[in-house]
């Protein structure tokens, strides 16, 4: 159960394409939009459910282009193309958007200091209003910047997965401010943002491999 809310996210240049690698929480693997709000319709048109064939909603994910999407590695260990389908265009998971097959995978997970992972879809994605590509931004992001996250993950620890797309804007910190709060020297290191929001505010289950946005930017 979360107790603090820190959060980090590991930020990392792959073949390219710019990497936010999902939200890890506290000591946990997990990560959940948790005090956010429904998000607009189209206000996050990059935003994609990477969904395990049969199962649904697993993790996150950003549309880079109109083949390639960005998650977390942690996300994709274990699976084939075969299994996975990406849900495109929709703030629901439960109707609307467009289900799109997978034939790659991208990853070397090894921890969550680099956990970036990259899926490419079978065809290319027909951009609309609803499904748009976002740039990546090679900046480092400053100390106390507002940035936007959203998915789909669990709303309460323990809790259920939204039907609908969650949005919160937190505030960053530097590493060394992370490392202290969290106790931990190492917690936060080179290649990570840290983010501190309140208490009952921050990630959680499902939000893993989703978008952390700086200025219209990964």
């Amino acid at each position: 159960m979360l107790q603090t809310a820190v959060v980090v996210v590991s930020i990392f240049l792959v073949v390219g394409a710019a990497e936010v690698a999902r939200l890890v929480l506290d000591d946990t693997y997990v990560n959940r939009v948790v005090g956010g709000e429904e998000a607009k319709n189209g206000s996050a048109p990059y935003q994609v459910s990477l969904q395990i064939s049969g199962w649904g909603h697993n993790c996150g994910g950003s549309l880079l282009n109109d083949r390639w999407v960005l998650t977390a590695a942690h996300c994709l260990v274990g699976k084939e193309p075969s299994n996975l389908v990406v849900l495109v265009g929709t703030n629901s998971l439960k109707e609307g958007g467009e289900l799109l097959k997978v034939d790659k995978l991208l990853y070397r997970y090894k921890s969550f200091h680099n956990d970036i992972g990259l899926v490419r879809l079978e065809k290319p994605v027909k951009f609309s209003e609803s499904v748009k590509g976002i740039e990546y931004s090679e900046k480092v992001v400053p100390v106390n910047a507002t940035v936007r996250l959203t998915g789909w993950g669990r709303t309460s620890a323990n809790g259920l997965v939204p039907t609908m797309l969650q949005s919160l804007e937190v505030v960053t910190l530097s590493n060394e401010d992370c490392n202290l709060k969290s106790g931990s020297p190492d917690y936060a290191d080179v290649g990570h943002v840290c983010t501190l929001t309140k208490t009952g505010e921050g990630a959680c289950n499902g939000d893993s491999g989703g978008p952390l946005v700086y200025e219209g930017k990964l």
